[in-house]
């Protein structure tokens, strides 16, 4: 039943909003009401008091001519024109001034109509609403003014009477009337010198003049329906009576701008606020309930929680800290925590009690740390901290919340790896071979002392370089092709690859030295290369024996070519010498067959050698790609025949005569291509096809496809010298055609991605 009633608190909250809602509306459609009427007010007024001021700068003229009517009763026209031409100086909106001695018109000014004028009477010649007000003015002895009128000479004016007495002589406080000062004012000069009927104001204005009987008023200006908009009104004060301005806004009163906030925002938040509390209700019900499982799960917790005050006394610990120290329970509660759980001075002997101290001053400096914790026992265990400060209700820091991990396999395991390390540097800092480590942009971070044993280089001289800085350009591709072929295997294989690379490095002396070099990529949590570690040892002496045995071998085939001279020459002196039998004629064309054979491989095997060394010299010339493949096909139909592969070749910016040229040495380019043919007419599974695409964009691209995968073993050393999967295969294929392309300013790549195919590709400048 309690449970029910609670329930009823965001409800009668929600009622409470909504009647607070309602009465705020009230207050800000009043508030808007007030401050709208003052702004109207604030406008009327300047206008009011601007209509005002100009009225009765008019009014003084009249009373100006009445002192001195008074003091020179026998006023002469000239007299009077300059008087009225120096009170009318500078100022506007008077049409005329008239002097009417005894009621007729005597003087006037300006002097244009003085001939119509002169001699009419008030009372007697003029219409009736001036007699009217020429009546009331006599009879108050007070100045008087019309509404405006429409006067004969055009448009509205107020006309404006003023009766002159002279003081009698005789009796005292007697006076004589003279007669009556008569002044036509412009109304629309006055209206526009106060602001009304101009665009300077965003109200609208209306005038009239109250009767003596309630709802007998009378228009002066504007529209009769501002008066029944409840607008703002101001009394005029005028010669005789007063008018009435009223003033509205241009578009009407409006309503406040707020009004929909309050109304659908005020709404809208007294059914979320009401929602909120329902659901707030709920939640902390239901918290209440959820706040002892709480309890237990810190308590339970299989972390060390405590908290301590600005001392260092314990105030709070769980159940699993008091466990962990070998406290009972309750026990650790109002220690101090130096001397209880943490020794006064460090294994370094440094003071510990001044670190607590700027902990308690500052956590946000120290949010975690690690510190050897003793228990009751005596015995020391590593404890990883996370700190937070708990603040009190006033800002400030109360007490220090810790949570603790305990880490003490970890430090030891830490010790043991720091020890290994220790061991390995003493290896690696004491081998013959040269260990290598560098970044994932191949810049040496480690070189092991016995470089410098090797090469002479200090280890500073070294540290922090590119690794090609230290290589000769031949070996810098190497590494580049050696790189590229672990990158492309780092899907293949589960562990990170490795391979090993001969590479020609410099030493300080101007030297150089071949090192074997194992290189092994460095892989991170998600496979991504983050280093390369290489071992290298020292193989300068071999390869020296393996150039002189080249340069014996290059020897050996120069040498040959003398008696194949003989071989090939011989032939033709045997054939001049007598005639012979056509089996003769025959043994003689083999014989000269293979000789010419003979002294082809020799010339070229000495050709691979110059373009080994970078020193031949092509002799380029355009020849058709198209035609070379036609002849390469003639040579070896027989394995089209032997094996059914068929052999399909698409052209891509072909000249219009169909012809793909390029600007390469006509034999070596057809020994580059016809190496590549063959292998991939070999390679192709009985029946099977061979592609052939050409293309000129900015390099010239050739692609050789053909099913059949390259061995994973001959993958990384595909275009490596004497690498062959057939027993009888030289080796040299692959390494003579990538020597060529590169020898041209090209290149050749292999591509093994697409499962059951290889696709070799040749890129030659255009």
């Amino acid at each position: 039943m309690l449970r029910r009633l609670v329930y009823l608190f965001p409800l009668l909250i929600g009622l409470a909003l909504a009647a607070i809602i309602a009465a705020g509306l009230y207050a800000e459609q009043e508030r808007h009401a007030q401050a709208s009427r003052l702004k109207v007010v604030s406008k009327l007024s300047t206008i009011q008091s601007g209509f005002e001021n100009g009225l009765n700068t008019r009014l003084h003229l009249a009373g100006a001519l009445k002192s001195f009517i008074m003091l020179n009763p026998e006023l002469e026209q000239e007299a009077f024109a300059s008087l009225a031409k120096g009170l009318l100086e500078g100022g506007s909106g008077v049409r005329f001034i008239e002097l009417a001695r005894g009621n007729a018109i005597s003087h006037i000014y300006p002097e244009d109509e003085s001939e119509r004028m002169i001699g009419r009477q008030l009372l007697l010649d003029f219409p009736l609403d001036i007699r009217d007000l020429t009546l009331r003015a006599m009879q108050s002895r007070q100045g008087h003014i019309s509404t405006p009128l429409t006067v004969i000479e055009g448009g509205e004016a107020i006309i404006s009477v003023t009766p002159v007495y002279l003081a009698d002589g005789g009796l005292p406080g007697s006076s004589t009337y003279w007669g009556m000062i008569v002044m036509l004012i412009d109304v629309k000069t006055l209206y526009r010198e106060a602001g009304i009927g101009t665009n300077v104001t965003d109200i609208d204005i209306a005038i009239r003049e109250p009767g003596d009987v309630h709802g007998q008023s009378r228009m002066l200006y504007g529209k009769d329906r501002v008066f029944s908009m409840s607008p703002v009104i101001m009394n005029t004060p005028i010669p005789g009576g007063y008018w009435q301005v009223a003033a509205v806004p241009g578009k009407g009163w409006s309503v406040s701008p707020h009004q929909g906030f309050i109304l659908y925002g005020g709404g809208i938040a007294t059914v979320a606020l009401t929602a909120l509390l329902l659901v707030m209700l709920t939640v902390l019900l239901r918290h209440l309930s959820e706040r002892e499982q709480y309890r237990q799960l810190i308590q339970r917790a299989k972390s060390i929680i405590l908290r301590t005050d600005m001392d260092g006394n314990i105030t709070f610990c769980n159940d699993y800290a008091e466990s962990f120290f070998g406290y009972d329970s309750g026990e650790l509660t109002g220690k101090s925590l130096i001397g209880t759980l943490i020794t006064e001075a460090s294994v370094g002997g440094k003071s510990v009690k001044r670190y607590v101290d700027q902990l308690l001053r500052n956590p946000a400096a120290h949010p975690f740390n690690e510190t050897i914790n003793v228990r009751k026992n005596g015995e020391m265990v590593w404890v990883a901290w996370a700190n937070e400060a708990v603040m009190g209700r006033d800002g400030t820091m109360a007490e220090l919340l810790c949570v603790g991990t305990d880490i003490t396999d970890r430090k030891l395991m830490e010790e043991s790896l720091k020890s290994n390390e220790r061991q390995y540097r003493l290896l690696a800092e004491n081998v013959s071979d040269i260990i290598l480590g560098m970044d994932a942009g191949l810049h040496i971070t480690y070189v092991s002392p016995s470089d410098e044993a090797v090469r002479g280089f200090k280890r500073y001289e070294v540290l922090g370089r590119p690794i090609g800085d230290f290589l000769t350009p031949q070996s810098e591709r190497a590494l580049e092709d050696a790189m590229f072929g672990l990158s492309s295997q780092l899907s293949l294989e589960s562990s990170p690859p490795s391979t090993t690379v001969d590479m020609e490095f410099t030493c300080a002396n101007d030297g150089t030295v071949w090192l074997e070099t194992r290189i092994g990529l460095l892989l991170n949590e998600n496979d991504d290369i983050i280093g390369v570690q290489g071992v290298a040892r020292d193989i300068t002496d071999r390869k020296r024996a393996e150039a002189l045995r080249d340069d014996v071998e290059r020897m050996a085939r120069h040498d040959l070519k003398t008696p194949l001279g003989a071989v090939v020459g011989l032939p033709d002196e045997i054939r001049r010498m007598g005639p012979l039998n056509p089996t003769q004629d025959g043994m003689l064309e083999t014989i000269e067959n293979a000789g010419e054979t003979m002294l082809q491989l020799i010339n070229r095997s000495l050709d691979l050698f110059k373009m080994e060394c970078g020193t031949y010299v092509l002799a380029r010339k355009n020849v058709d790609v198209l035609s070379i493949i036609e002849c390469i096909k003639n040579d070896v139909r027989t394995i089209f025949r032997e094996k059914g592969v068929s052999l399909g070749i698409d052209t891509k910016n072909s000249l219009s005569d169909g012809t793909f040229p390029a600007m390469v040495e006509e034999d070596l380019f057809r020994s580059m291509l016809s190496n590549l043919m063959v292998n991939a007419l070999q390679a192709s599974p009985n029946g099977g096809a061979v592609t052939i695409s050409l293309a000129c964009d900015e390099v010239i691209s050739i692609t050789i496809r053909n099913k059949g995968e390259v061995l994973p073993d001959l993958r990384d050393i595909f275009f490596d010298k004497y690498a062959s999967g057939d027993s009888t295969g030289s080796g040299l294929g692959t390494y003579s055609a990538r020597l060529i392309a590169r020898t041209h300013g090209g290149d050749i790549t292999v591509d093994t991605c697409a499962p059951g195919e290889t696709c070799v590709t040749i890129t030659l400048p255009v």
